[in-house]
């Protein structure tokens, strides 16, 4: 219902849905709630208040909406700002393919505004969507051809599509700190704590030898994006012993760089 909304009545008529969403989650979904409390907690270095957690809730919602104006290839709608894009055409000015991560902060999706206007065809996005089959199917009804540039992890032919469009120069999306059933992790050092991360993205810059730059879509509010490129390295290899100590850095960075 809130896509078809989103679509036929335009966004700012549709964000005014988002102060009851986020007012019910404040008040019937504790889990919610002590979520927010916990990680403002981590980073604002004491115990937030309601309306801190009230615009977590709301920063989470907008941005989800605004995945339907992205997928729509509304960029209009949106003040986007680029910085730091330097270090993805200096990662590509070798004819290689890159590998962009990115993390379950702002907005993957604004990564389509610069894949607009750079080429239609240089995205393609790593994404499980066995797990996410609901998800799919709204991606679907929403811009088929985003099909396209999806490439559904689980599939035996996966990493041979990935290989493929690497060596063609392309770029694949990953979101580094997704966790599946079977995924190996290393437990490293992230906002004063510890938490456990994926090698999966590691082990294909391995075999592949592209560079690996760190993406984000950080949402500032009102129609505001900020999309910023972070290069982590310009091609690695890994020993054939030692392979976990060898690995460890290289997520340690991207956890450091993700915490900033």
């Amino acid at each position: 219902f809130i896509v078809w909304l989103a679509i036929k009545t335009g966004r700012r008529s549709t964000r005014l849905l988002l102060h009851p969403i986020c007012v019910y989650f404040m008040l019937l979904a504790p889990a919610t709630r002590r979520s927010s409390e916990a990680f403002l907690g981590r980073v604002l270095a004491r115990k937030p208040h309601l309306g801190e957690v009230y615009r977590h809730i709301h920063t989470f919602a907008a941005t989800l909406l605004d995945r339907v104006y992205f997928m729509t290839d509304q960029f209009q709608l949106f003040d986007i700002k680029i910085e730091g894009l330097a270090a993805l055409e200096t990662a590509q000015a070798g004819g290689k393919g890159v590998i962009l991560l990115g993390a379950h902060v702002g907005s993957f999706d604004a990564m389509r505004a610069l894949a607009e206007a750079r080429s239609k065809a240089d995205l393609k996005v790593l994404m499980h969507t066995g797990a996410e089959a609901r998800v799919a199917r709204v991606i679907d009804a929403i811009n088929p051809t985003i099909a396209d540039s999806i490439i559904p992890l689980g599939d035996s032919s996966s990493m041979l599509q990935v290989y493929e469009w690497l060596k063609k120069g392309g770029m694949v999306g990953i979101l580094a700190d997704r966790i599946v059933d079977g995924d190996k992790t290393h437990r490293l050092d992230f906002l004063g704590g510890k938490a456990d991360f994926p090698e999966g993205a590691w082990l294909l810059a391995h075999l592949t030898g592209a560079p690996v730059v760190m993406f984000s879509g950080l949402y500032w509010g009102d129609n505001r994006y900020v999309v910023r490129f972070h290069t982590l390295t310009s091609g690695m290899r890994l020993g054939k012993g030692h392979r976990d100590a060898a690995i460890i850095p290289y997520i340690q960075e991207y956890a450091t760089t993700l915490e900033g």
